[in-house]
C-alpha cells in the first residue's frame, strides 16, 4: 500500500483549517507547504499556525525558505513531526540535517526539478528522505513533469534504504510511473486532486492502492 500524503498549501488561516479538516480524520499525515516569500513570490501561513488548529494527524513542513534551518525551532514548537529543507536556499546541508536530528524530527531534502542531484551521495546516508519536486514550487494543480522519473532511478542508485518523496502533479498514471522507478521506501505528496475533490477519502484510497 503506498504512502499517500496530503499536501496543503495555504495563503491565509481559514483555507489551511479547511484543507487540513477535509483530510484529518483519515490520512496518516499531511505536508504543509511553508513558503516565506523569499524563496519564491509566495507567502503561505506560517507554523505557527497549528498552535491553534485541532488535528489528529503528524504535521511535517516541507520548507520553502530562506535558510530552513533557521525554521527548526518554530517547526518544533508548533508541534511538527518532520521536516523538508529545500536544498536551493541552503548554506550548509550537514549543519541542516545535523539539527533537524538534534531536535527529534523526521529530516529531509528538497530538490526542484532543476536542481542538480550530484553531491546527494554526501548526504543521502544522512537522511530519512529526499524530496524531488515534479512541479514547479508555490502552486497545486500543475502537470507532472516526466523528468523526475529518471532522477527517481539515479536517487535509488545512490541508497535502497531512503525514502523518496515525490511533490506534484500525482494521479494514478504517475503514481505508477514513479513506482516503477524507484520501487519500495516511496511516498507521494498529493495536493488538489485529493483537495477539491467531491470524496477526497475515496481519492486517497484511491491512489494507496495503485500498483
Amino acid at each position: 500500500m503506498n504512502i499517500i500524503v496530503p499536501t496543503v498549501l495555504a495563503k491565509d488561516i481559514t483555507k489551511f483549517e479547511n484543507d487540513l479538516a477535509k483530510v484529518d480524520k483519515f490520512a496518516g499525515k499531511v505536508q504543509m507547504d511553508v513558503i516565506d516569500g523569499k524563496f519564491i513570490p509566495v507567502e503561505t501561513v506560517m507554523p505557527e499556525v497549528l498552535l491553534t488548529t485541532e488535528t489528529t494527524t503528524e504535521i511535517e513542513a516541507h520548507l520553502m525558505v530562506e535558510e530552513p534551518i533557521e525554521w527548526i525551532e518554530r517547526c518544533v514548537a508548533a508541534g511538527m513531526t518532520g521536516v523538508y529543507g529545500q536544498v536551493e536556499s541552503m548554506t550548509n546541508k550537514n549543519d541542516f540535517i545535523a539539527k533537524a536530528e538534534e531536535a527529534g524530527l523526521r529530516t529531509g531534502l528538497g530538490f526542484q526539478l532543476e536542481t542538480s542531484l550530484v553531491g546527494l551521495e554526501e548526504w543521502v546516508s544522512l537522511v530519512d528522505s529526499v524530496l524531488l519536486m515534479s512541479v514547479p514550487v508555490g502552486a497545486q494543480g500543475q502537470v507532472f513533469d516526466n523528468r523526475v522519473v529518471d532522477r527517481i532511478k539515479k536517487v535509488r542508485e545512490l541508497s535502497s534504504s531512503v525514502t523518496i518523496m515525490i511533490d506534484g502533479g500525482l494521479d494514478e498514471k504517475n503514481i505508477k510511473k514513479c513506482i516503477e522507478a524507484g520501487g519500495e521506501k516511496m511516498e507521494f505528496a498529493v495536493g488538489s486532486d485529493i483537495l477539491e475533490a467531491d470524496n477526497p477519502e475515496e481519492v486517497y484510497r484511491k491512489l494507496e492502492n495503485v500498483e
